[in-house]
């Protein structure tokens, strides 16, 4: 497929379209009355800000420059394990019971399904 770019002749794309897809353009092209060369500079403008967006919001994110390095906020800095169970305290006996005793040994069992080794 050849495309025209502002009146700039593109070479051959090194792929093919799907009948469907070529279908697809050629009809959304006539609803719209844009050209497919313009539909799929759409289409890409929009992909590259799904994928790497340099300003505005994703997914309910503030997306900053992306020369600017990140700033971590609280909750992107890990706690150390004992502050994490720390805030336990409200957990019943009778949970704490239902735990298995051999976790720390058949974890893989417990968080993968795996067999039981024998310890």
């Amino acid at each position: 497929m050849e495309f025209s770019w502002y009146g700039l002749h593109m070479e051959t794309t090194p792929f093919d379209l799907t009948p469907a897809q070529k279908s697809l353009l050629q009809s959304l092209s006539q609803e719209t009355g844009k050209s497919v060369t313009v539909l799929i500079e759409e289409a890409l403008a929009g992909l590259q800000e799904q994928v790497r967006p340099l300003h505005g919001e994703r997914n309910g994110d503030k997306v900053k420059d992306p020369q600017q390095p990140p700033v971590q906020s609280d909750a992107d800095v890990p706690q150390p394990i004992w502050e994490v169970f720390s805030t336990t305290e409200d957990i019943p006996d009778e949970e704490w019971k239902k735990l298995p005793t051999d976790l720390a040994t058949q974890h893989d069992h417990y968080i993968y399904g795996t067999p039981k080794r024998q310890v």
